[in-house]
């Protein structure tokens, strides 16, 4: 039973996308500087976008073999939402030194991400179940779409992807704030109304 709950094939999708971190965190140590000159930075760009799109994209790959294979557990709900917050994190940290994003801008998104991870540990702690809304989902498509082209930043196949980054970066951003409060507004009135959990929500 332990093997099921933990050792499933969603868990391992989860795993592998934690596995990113570290890779992307490597290779993204070796981009700007030197590199541009000797056209490295561009190839490890290349890769380091094909893997972070892999990697959030598996997200909805667990989801989809959870619920499939009916694999939902305590352990998956908290590791996977945890994956996807480190992989873009991560990132948006390591392209603030190669000058592709401002820091006022990632520390947005890491107060946001913070905040909800803790509310969350809190209301399942107080047994407090929040609404989920469409804002979290729109919020991890646009990050995904925005920090691809980000971590492109050079042309490629004739698209400005650093442009592309930037168009989509826009509505990340309001999109994760508004998620942000939405979570928030909800925890406040959930504990103030004191309800018993009805069912369980799931928070990007």
């Amino acid at each position: 039973m332990a093997e099921r709950r933990y050792l499933n094939l969603p868990n391992w999708i989860t795993l592998g996308r934690l596995w990113a971190v570290p890779v992307l965190f490597v290779l993204m140590l070796f981009m700007g500087g030197g590199a541009a000159e000797r056209g490295l930075d561009r190839t490890l760009s290349f890769i380091c976008a094909l893997l972070f799109t892999a990697a959030m994209c598996s997200d909805m790959l667990d989801g989809y073999f959870a619920r499939r294979r009916g694999l939902s557990s305590t352990f998956g709900k908290f590791l996977d939402p945890l994956a996807d917050k480190l992989v873009f994190l991560v990132v948006m940290i390591m392209m603030v030194p190669l000058g592709r994003i401002p820091a006022w801008l990632v520390v947005i998104f890491l107060v946001r991400e913070v905040t909800v991870t803790a509310l969350r540990g809190i209301a399942v702690d107080e047994g407090v179940v929040i609404a989920a809304s469409n804002w979290g989902k729109y919020k991890a498509v646009f990050v995904t779409i925005a920090t691809a082209g980000l971590l492109l930043h050079y042309p490629f196949f004739g698209v400005q992807w650093r442009l592309i980054g930037w168009v989509f970066m826009v509505p990340s951003l309001v999109f994760s704030i508004g998620s942000g409060v939405h979570y928030v507004t909800g925890f406040v009135r959930a504990l103030r109304a004191g309800a018993p959990p009805l069912d369980k929500a799931e928070v990007r």
